[in-house]
């Protein structure tokens, strides 16, 4: 597409006589394909930064995929798929349609959330917070699948069921992090 081409959605670094401005949506899970509800949620946000770039902003609006856990792990895991390979080709549709619908993200500024570049700094602030004691480990309740043995977010469990497995799932006190 050509403004992707001519970056004319790129940020720029440094720029005199313009304010910068930041927007920041909700990254997309990468477990199927974009459908109209995609749309839905990020067409606003798309309409706003155009108009501040209108206004004489410099824009900055990236955009990446909350790649790493459970949506895109049981997408894979309900096709036979290799969770990594069905993650990154999703992530290669979800690209080209988003070009293809010609959003105004900063594609320069993408992430994946499940790229060792990325998490890597995700684990090195952790740390540093842990050794402050910002982090610290405590029990709380969880909701356990012995199936699965993990816990689950109260999102995976439907009616009482691991959405995965449909195993029953307890409530255990584990230590949190």
């Amino acid at each position: 597409m050509k403004w992707d081409r001519d970056g004319i959605y790129n940020a720029q670094d440094n720029v005199s006589g313009k304010e910068n401005y930041y927007a920041l949506t909700m990254f997309p899970y990468p477990s199927g394909d974009l459908h109209m509800g995609h749309w839905y949620a990020f067409a606003p946000a798309d309409a706003h930064v155009r108009f501040k770039r209108m206004e004489g902003y410099n824009v900055m609006h990236p955009q990446g995929f909350d790649s790493f856990g459970l949506p895109a792990e049981n997408a894979a895991i309900e096709r036979g798929a290799d969770a990594r390979e069905w993650t990154y080709n999703n992530i290669d549709n979800f690209r080209r349609q988003f070009k293809e619908m010609g959003t105004s993200y900063d594609w320069n500024r993408e992430l994946i959330t499940s790229d060792s570049e990325y998490y890597k700094w995700n684990q090195y602030f952790f740390l540093k917070f842990y050794k402050q004691g910002l982090a610290y480990r405590e029990h709380a309740q969880a909701n356990w699948c012995p199936k699965c043995q993990t816990t689950l977010a109260n999102e995976q469990v439907k009616e009482g069921a691991c959405e995965r497995c449909e195993s029953i799932v307890s409530k255990r006190d584990l230590p949190q992090s």
